[in-house]
Order: structure tokens, then C-alpha cells, then sequence
């Protein structure tokens, strides 16, 4: 069992019985007592739970949510007005090498996330088709002159600013489109890139499966903690551009499954597998 996948299941029957023993998790692992503990110390330190006396108890912002449902999940997700004012830095430096892997004459697809916003923000006024289901990047992208921009119909969701459902997942078979820009709420101890909105994971789904080249937007502070419904495996992605990855452990995963990863902290990153 790989260390992602134990500590997945640390955080599953932590949510199951409200608390976690270290003796229980060494038959339930098969590991040593040492590695449980360096386990539970790692997921204290991402806020994921609080260790106890021979085991592990929910971390305080965590307890509510595993009482409840998915009614408690949604409501913890923020606002697109909230998100776009947290992280700025990072998504800007996300945003800016992310233009190294747009070319004229692309056809792309981004997602309605605060990074891909940035990202619209400082597209060049060159030869582009744009597909999008956000109400932001549509309005941004409006004076330029050279950018044709199409917006994915559907439901209109003020909290998150975008569109969804069926109408909004039609059109993505109608396009042959080269490259798809996306973020998420997390990339979770399971290996899954997940939202905390089951509509925007089902779009998000769909999207994927519409591109030929799919690049992942990542900022830090989305490694390894959980959210609510899962969209796709990380190896189902060719890039991860980031503004750092200092999990060692996962970046090596990460390279294993074939994902490119761009750390905009390591320009000259020996990561990277392919260009563009």
C-alpha cells in the first residue's frame, strides 16, 4: 500500500468512527507503529485531523462535516467572489507559465475556476477559440478583438458565477478542441482531483474527455486535503503547473503516472517531460 493510499484510508475510518487507534490502523495497514504515527503526524500538519493519546481524533474544522452531508460540504465551498481574492499570487504566477502552452490558432477550453480567470486575464489578443462555462472570463475576454469566445450554456450558479448541466456539457462534443485549462477544490490523499460541488465534478468530467491535452492549475494550498466529489484521477492529466510542490513523495507519484509537472518555484524544472 502506498503512502497516499494508507493515509486515504486513515482519513476514511477516521470519518466513519469519529476517532482513529494507532494499534487498530497497524493491523488494518499491516505497517509498523512508526510509520502510523509519522501518518497521523503528516495529516495534523495539512489540518486534516489532531492526534491523541495512541490514535487520532477530527480536526476542529473537520468535525461538522462528518456529521453531516453533502448539504455541509457545499456550504463550506466558497463563493467565486471569495476564491478569487484568496491565493492571488500564486494564481498569477500559475496563470502566466501557463500561457507558455497556448499557441495561436488553439482551440481551448477553460474552466470556471479563479485561476483559469487569471489565466483569461492575461491571454494576448491573438488568434483564439475559447470555450467556457464562466460568466467572468466571458465578460473578460469580451474587448478582444482577435479572441473568439464561446460561452457553454446551462444553469446559472450566482455563487460559483457559471454554468452547468446537461445544456452546458452538449456543445463540448461539437468541437474538436486541442486544450483543456482546469483546476479543482483538491487533489485528495486518494489520488483524485475532486470539487465541492457535484455539478461542477460532472461538467468538469465531461470536459476532460472533450480535449486532446489537459492541463491541471494548481496552487499549494490544494495538495492533499479532502473535498467532496471526485472528478478524475490525477494520472488522467498531462500537466500540473503549480506555483510549488514540496511533498516529495507525491511528486514522485506523480511523475510515475505520466504527469508533467511545472513547478513555477523550479523554472528549469527537469520534471518536465513535454513542451506544448
Amino acid at each position: 500500500m502506498l503512502p497516499i493510499e494508507r493515509q486515504q484510508r486513515i482519513i476514511d475510518e477516521l470519518n466513519l468512527n469519529g476517532r482513529v487507534i494507532v494499534a487498530e490502523l497497524v493491523t488494518l495497514c499491516q505497517v509498523s507503529q512508526e510509520t502510523i504515527r509519522r501518518d497521523l503526524t503528516q495529516l495534523e500538519k495539512r489540518g486534516l485531523l489532531q492526534r491523541s493519546h495512541g490514535g487520532a481524533v477530527p480536526a476542529k474544522r473537520q468535525a461538522a462535516n462528518i456529521q453531516g452531508n453533502t448539504r455541509g460540504v457545499n456550504e463550506y465551498e466558497l463563493s467565486f467572489r471569495q476564491r478569487m481574492n484568496e491565493h492571488v499570487d500564486a494564481k498569477m504566477v500559475i496563470a502566466k507559465r501557463a500561457l507558455d502552452f497556448i499557441s495561436p490558432g488553439d482551440c481551448i477550453l477553460l474552466d470556471s475556476s479563479t485561476t483559469c480567470w487569471y489565466l483569461a486575464r492575461q491571454l494576448p489578443d491573438i488568434e483564439l477559440t475559447v470555450l467556457t462555462n464562466s460568466i467572468r472570463i466571458v465578460q473578460t475576454l469580451a474587448a478582444r478583438g482577435s479572441i473568439r469566445t464561446i460561452c457553454l450554456g446551462g444553469e446559472y450558479s450566482d455563487r460559483y458565477e457559471d454554468f452547468h448541466g446537461v445544456v452546458a456539457e452538449q456543445p463540448l462534443r461539437e468541437f474538436q478542441i486541442n486544450k483543456i485549462f482546469i483546476s479543482c477544490s483538491s487533489l485528495g490523499n486518494d489520488g483524485y482531483l475532486r470539487e465541492g460541488n457535484e455539478n461542477n465534478a460532472h461538467l468538469k468530467q465531461q470536459m476532460l474527455l472533450a480535449a486532446e491535452r489537459k492541463h491541471l492549475l494548481l496552487d499549494a494550498s490544494k495538495f492533499l486535503r479532502p473535498s467532496f466529489a471526485r472528478i478524475c484521477h490525477y494520472r488522467d492529466v498531462d500537466f500540473l503547473i503549480t506555483d510549488q510542490l514540496k511533498d516529495k513523495e507525491l511528486e514522485q507519484e506523480l511523475a510515475w503516472n505520466g504527469v508533467n509537472i511545472i513547478d513555477c518555484s523550479q523554472r528549469n524544472n527537469s520534471m518536465q517531460l513535454i513542451k506544448n
